[in-house]
């Protein structure tokens, strides 16, 4: 009789221990299938950014080509106008020297003077200013565009130098000295400028200076640009292969912790159900 009683509260303990450990696998259970939906939404969400990501690498690439392209092509361009601004220049001294310093007002020499300064050089100057000033705009987008580039893990394109970006300001010294020259030849053929050969060679002097600063700095810089251009590329290639790693990668991450979700999902249900865990022993027969 008294062991009987003594039975009686053991199987009650035993019975709440049992529902106890139902409902402890029930909530693990739950919090499995809660893994398991963020980790389906984790690969669906990977593979969701993948395409953007992509796109976004290879716009920003694209404009830094093109822009290095145009920067390029205008080192080019206003090289061959700066040597024909310089040709210009030397007939400008040229007809300068035959004057002398001792001009009579309208005199040919002076028309002549006049027609290589207004026809021939200011136009050539004002050739190599539009360019330069585009190298200036096209250097200031490439270092815009570098910001966003350069936050991308592992790139570290350097940007371009600012002198670069002065051949702006040298071409508008050339320009601002031609307009003085013009000023200047227009005065000696009204009589007013008596030391002609003096005054005229003086400015020449100033755009020769402005011109030879455009040259020097187009020469230091064409190299570094092409050698950018293909880093760039190169860059952009190394940043489209670190996204298709990482988002094949992480899928597969995802995709294994998915798996042993699932399976511990059949286990706690099967547990729930029938209050045992299945056997995962596989017997060769």
């Amino acid at each position: 009789m008294g062991e009987a009683v003594a039975l009686k509260p053991s199987k009650a303990g035993r019975r709440w221990l049992h529902i106890a450990m139902r409902i402890l696998v029930a909530i693990v259970m739950f919090i499995a299938v809660l893994g398991f939906i963020l980790n389906l939404a984790g690969i669906v969400g990977i593979w969701l950014a993948f395409a953007p990501a992509r796109s976004n690498v290879t716009d920003v690439a694209g404009t830094m080509t093109h822009t290095l392209e145009t920067v390029d092509n205008g080192l080019g361009h206003v090289t061959g106008q700066v040597q024909d601004a310089r040709q210009s220049l030397a007939r400008v001294n040229d007809a300068a020297a035959q004057l002398g310093n001792h001009v009579q007002a309208n005199s040919p020499a002076v028309s002549t003077l006049s027609q290589l300064v207004d026809n021939d050089l200011a136009p050539r100057i004002e050739n190599a200013r539009m360019t330069a000033s585009t190298i200036h705009d096209a250097v200031v987008a490439v270092n815009s565009t570098l910001v966003a580039l350069n936050r991308l893990p592992g790139v570290n394109v350097p940007s371009l130098n600012n002198e670069l970006g002065a051949v702006s300001e040298r071409a508008q010294e050339a320009q601002a000295a031609a307009q003085d020259l013009r000023t200047t030849v227009a005065d000696v053929k009204a009589g007013i400028v008596t030391n002609a050969q003096e005054a005229v060679t003086n400015l020449t002097t100033r755009i020769d200076a402005a011109l030879a600063r455009i040259q020097a700095t187009v020469n230091k810089y064409q190299a570094p640009v092409t050698h950018a251009q293909a880093r760039v590329v190169s860059t952009r290639d190394t940043a489209l292969l670190l996204i298709v790693v990482s988002a094949v990668s992480l899928t597969i991450i995802l995709a294994a912790f998915a798996a042993g979700q699932l399976l511990l999902i059949y286990l706690c249900w099967r547990y729930v159900r029938t209050g045992r865990f299945p056997s995962l022993r596989v017997t060769l027969r």
